[in-house]
């Protein structure tokens, strides 16, 4: 839908925000919103059409790019327009994905953290410009979901201590990641979403019961490592409240937020 919206206009808009993301397949952790969204020179005014979002921000040349056809804003622009208009959590997400990287090395990073800095030093001054570059300095190409990337940001919320992402354990011979591993409380938490389960990708080949079967031996292998191991859907990863009950389980104390949603 995004892509015909573009095709059919004969004003040649790029595709922004919600609708750039789209594009490039980064995540939000909230509903979709209906509305197509363009970015249009700040002198053209952001009046809008039903069903069409303009936002007349300003941009430049090298933040526009053509993919499937149609004008887009770039990767990095896209991350930074998000971060001004969504939940911090959808932000994050979106940062992360774009800057995340295969352990196969077979499929690039979206962007790169330089990339996103440079653009948001280009974009100076902006509305939300101090959100936005808390999300960059936030982001890691180490999450390895949107859900993992929202109960990041709830840990940090709350003031828990920066776990370790994709930390490595060896089981029978074959290493594995756990989604997050804090040192000091020898503690594994790990944040659950149905993709792991229904996502075909992700099950590479077996049925869900197989998965279920296979995640319960390895968080049996894990939990022989540590002192302690929780996990949580993705609902309760997105409450601060419901998340620090359940790290509460492995001794976790929360201290002052490391992160502030400005």
């Amino acid at each position: 839908m995004v892509r015909a919206a573009a095709l059919a206009r004969a004003e040649q808009l790029p595709l922004s925000h919600h609708s750039a993301a789209v594009l490039w397949q980064l995540p939000l952790l909230v509903p979709w919103p209906t509305d197509v969204h363009f970015l249009q020179a700040r002198a053209s005014g952001g009046r809008s059409d039903p069903g069409i979002r303009k936002h007349a921000v300003g941009f430049d040349e090298a933040d526009v790019v053509v993919r499937d056809g149609v004008l887009v804003t770039s990767v990095a622009r896209t991350v930074i327009d998000l971060a001004t208009v969504v939940d911090l959590r959808s932000a994050v997400a979106a940062a992360d994905r774009a800057l995340a990287w295969d352990r196969s090395g077979r499929v690039p990073p979206l962007t790169d953290r330089q990339t996103l800095l440079d653009t948001w030093h280009r974009m100076l001054p902006f509305r939300g410009s101090v959100r936005a570059r808390t999300v960059i300095d936030f982001a890691t190409p180490l999450s390895g979901s949107p859900g993992e990337s929202g109960s990041r940001v709830s840990i940090a919320l709350a003031g828990f201590p920066e776990p370790e992402l994709q930390h490595p354990f060896v089981i029978n011979g074959r290493t594995v990641f756990s989604d997050f591993f804090f040192p000091r409380e020898q503690g594994v938490g790990e944040s659950d979403g149905r993709v792991k389960y229904f996502d075909p990708v992700m099950r590479d080949g077996r049925t869900a019961e197989q998965v279920v079967y296979d995640e319960k031996v390895r968080e049996d292998m894990i939990r022989l490592q540590v002192r302690g191991f929780v996990r949580w859907d993705q609902a309760t990863g997105m409450s601060v409240p419901r998340l620090a009950d359940r790290l509460a389980n492995l001794g976790l104390i929360p201290g002052h937020p490391r992160l502030f949603d400005r």
